[in-house]
């Protein structure tokens, strides 16, 4: 029987209660529940009718624990950052890329990418990279590709090192922490997605300044477990490429799009030193 309602397990709760006959839906916790379950309702809604399947959606802890969901199967398909997933390939080589996301993006046109921003308030001194020395920065996850690596790497090509030229460093976990932090002042400049600063009023826009974006980074990805067959996976990406939405605000997503997993492979070389 299909249920169209989304189900956000808690985090304790073991996925060995779900039934066989449903698909566990695991993202990773960038957003706040809330936001996350508007984001890929229509999605999961979408592939429930397509797949005659009930969908479980399971938002995880952290991204490491999203990845160890996927790697020992307790989650069957998956929507993960694009660093998590060249992770992934690189551990795992035989999970299976399904799509890249489609997005609306602040100009209403559709895009399979985005930038990631490096900002500071609009009243703060700090006014370029450098001025970040000594100061209080905050990043998401270190598994975060808008939220940690990009950023992170641009700051090493500009000189700025982000292990030791920071007074103090915090792990927010979530793009929108790090913008109420900056706004309430709790961290003096830090780094997040273009489609999260977009997704501010305009008025908080106002209150931010931008210090400088990276290059373009191809979005997030679905993917199915190794430990599900490839034929599940071929009817699971059949599914996905059909998927189109009509949405036409901000961050929708409102389709699929099939990219090198080159794109991808290329995240783990930017750790490098």
């Amino acid at each position: 029987m299909k249920i169209k309602t989304i189900i956000v397990l808690l985090l304790w709760l073991s996925t060995t209660i779900i039934a066989k006959d449903t698909l566990v839906f695991g993202v990773n916790p960038y957003r706040n529940p809330e936001e996350l379950r508007a984001l890929y309702s229509e999605l999961i809604t979408y592939l429930e009718k397509s797949l005659n399947k009930e969908i479980v959606f399971v938002i995880s802890k952290d991204y490491d624990h999203l990845s160890s969901l996927i790697e020992n199967g307790s989650v069957d398909i998956a929507s993960v950052s694009p660093k998590l997933f060249a992770t992934l390939h690189q551990k795992a080589p035989n999970i299976h890329y399904l799509a890249t996301l489609e997005m609306i993006n602040e100009n209403g046109q559709k895009e399979s990418s985005y930038q990631g921003f490096i900002i500071t308030r609009a009243d703060s001194p700090i006014v370029t990279l450098n001025d970040l020395r000594g100061k209080i920065f905050g990043f998401t996850d270190v598994s975060s590709t808008s939220g940690y690596l990009y950023p992170h790497f641009l700051m090493k090509q500009k000189g700025i090192d982000p292990l030791h030229d920071f007074s103090k460093t915090y792990m927010l976990k979530k793009h929108t922490k790090v913008l109420q932090a900056l706004l309430e002042k709790s961290i003096d400049a830090g780094a997040v997605a273009s489609g999260a600063y977009y997704n501010l009023s305009q008025d908080q826009q106002k209150e931010i300044r931008i210090l400088a974006t990276t290059e373009e980074i191809p979005l997030d990805v679905m993917v199915a477990s190794s430990k599900r067959s490839k034929t599940f996976a071929d009817q699971i990406q059949q599914s996905l490429m059909h998927f189109s939405s009509q949405q036409t605000k901000n961050d929708a997503i409102v389709g699929f799009t099939q990219k090198p997993l080159i794109l991808y492979d290329r995240l783990n070389a930017l750790e490098q030193p």
